[in-house]
């Protein structure tokens, strides 16, 4: 009998594309929602201690938060300019939200980027385009933002805002998976194992399928499938490999 991994990561954003969103889903895998691409990334770095306390998942800001906020963001403090995006968005501001991200983006803050390209991908504060949404994911990610890399993966699975594309998937879970991303190294293994995108190759399915599984998700099942029919010199070979893929 022939098997395949399904895309559990993959699945959930194809069939909740709005995951990325603010906040997570509340049912589904929570060891996957948990590990997947934040909908917003805050910035605190030189802030003032009255906005630092808490995440925006936390809740609303407040209104004197954001002008305390806004004080350094008019100087052109591009974390603070991001950080005043957020602040919006929590309230569900989006276009006041999007107008601080674009300016800290514009600056070169891959996080506003990101974060852009969610407002864009879900369609809040304008309307949903999946293209632009798309070109934001990749600045940020050619910035070195790993949720970037990895949105831009699926986004080549799902080809929402770009032409499906197997290799350009396989090549930004790469990037990726080896800044450390769990999600990211479980789809590389769930590719590699069933041939999509890359030649099959069930060592190095096992292999990153075992970063996966020290990054926290669950993978108990696929590693049972992918170890069917290896040999143990070949479990071997890919534990030896896993350990190698994890050095920076």
């Amino acid at each position: 009998m022939t098997y395949r991994i399904g895309h559990p990561i993959h699945l959930i954003v194809s069939r909740f594309p709005w995951i990325i969103g603010l906040v997570f889903m509340a049912s589904g895998s929570v060891a996957v929602a948990d590990l997947l691409p934040p909908g917003i990334m805050v910035i605190h770095f030189r802030a003032p201690p009255d906005y630092m306390e808490r995440p925006a998942e936390s809740g609303p800001y407040s209104r004197y938060a954001i002008q305390s906020a806004l004080q350094l963001a008019k100087l052109g403090d591009v974390e603070a300019e991001s950080n005043v995006g957020v602040m919006y968005a929590s309230r569900g501001e989006y276009e006041k939200a999007a107008y601080w991200y674009r300016q800290a983006a514009n600056a070169g803050l891959d996080t506003a980027a990101y974060n852009l390209g969610t407002l864009y991908f879900n369609g809040r504060g304008m309307p949903q385009d999946y293209t632009i949404a798309h070109q934001w994911f990749e600045q940020a990610a050619r910035r070195g933002n790993k949720y970037a890399e990895f949105q831009l993966g699926m986004t080549y699975f799902t080809g929402q805002g770009v032409q499906k594309d197997p290799a350009q998937e396989m090549y930004w879970y790469a990037r990726a998976a080896r800044q450390g991303l769990p999600a990211a190294q479980y789809n590389i293994a769930v590719n590699y194992f069933n041939g999509e995108g890359v030649a099959q190759d069930r060592v190095a399915a096992y292999a990153w399928m075992l970063l996966a599984t020290k990054g926290g998700l669950e993978t108990k099942d696929a590693l049972e499938i992918i170890a069917q029919g290896m040999s143990q010199e070949q479990i071997q070979s890919a534990e030896k490999l896993s350990h190698s893929l994890s050095k920076p």
